[in-house]
């Protein structure tokens, strides 16, 4: 199925939700769209009944294995999240028809190395996260496998950022802003025909503009 071109996407639109609110915005200087945890869902994620990385994004693609999904993207707090919120915002991928699993790679603004002051360890080496729901999320990959799925990054809160994530098989590569930051080898939903999300989490806001998506 032919992608469309990225200046068709400039301000994606999404084909539908789950556990967020999308909208159209104008941030940082760009028109983009906003997605943002529905308000059940963020008192849930407080709460503590609702499971962290869980499906929670707005779908823009409904059929994609491998090749390449590409955005601008940026992220906020909202001061609705945990103290630990991050300014969580990234991308889903082989997404499940029910929309309940997925991969994700996300970017955690606040633990990038541009912010001033920078944030300290070690969570100026957790800016960049793979995960897998509902089985593999942070604290799984940090326990049993510390620094494989997360790395440090070049990115900062409030400011615009491009994420790049080039998917073959069970490979996958993440650069951000050009640079490569994360490497994964053995992706769980592996040539699994999925959709594709725009992906937030607790507390956070995230922003998205010029999004392109190239189905091999």
């Amino acid at each position: 199925m032919p992608a469309r071109s990225r200046a068709e996407a400039a301000v994606p639109q999404p084909l539908a939700t789950n556990l967020v609110v999308a909208s159209r915005r104008h941030w940082n200087g760009r028109d983009c769209l906003s997605i943002v945890l529905a308000d059940e869902e963020q008192e849930g994620r407080l709460l503590k009944t609702r499971s962290p990385n869980a499906p929670s994004f707005a779908v823009m693609h409904r059929d994609f294995a491998d090749g390449v999904i590409e955005v601008d993207i940026g992220a906020e707090l909202t001061g609705k999240g945990a103290p630990d919120a991050r300014g969580f915002a990234g991308l889903s991928f082989h997404i499940d028809r029910n929309l309940q699993t997925h991969e994700s790679v996300y970017l955690r603004m606040t633990n990038g190395r541009l912010n001033l002051p920078p944030p300290p360890p070690p969570r100026i080496e957790r800016a960049i996260q793979y995960v897998a729901h509902p089985d593999f999320h942070f604290a799984v990959s940090r326990e049993k496998y510390p620094g494989r799925y997360e790395k440090g990054a070049d990115i900062a809160l409030g400011r615009w950022h491009g994420l790049r994530l080039e998917i073959e098989g069970p490979r996958l590569r993440a650069l951000v802003d050009g640079v490569e930051a994360l490497a994964v080898d053995d992706l769980h939903y592996a040539g699994r025909r999925g959709a594709v999300g725009l992906f937030v989490d607790d507390g956070s806001r995230g922003f998205f503009t010029n999004l392109g998506i190239l189905a091999a």
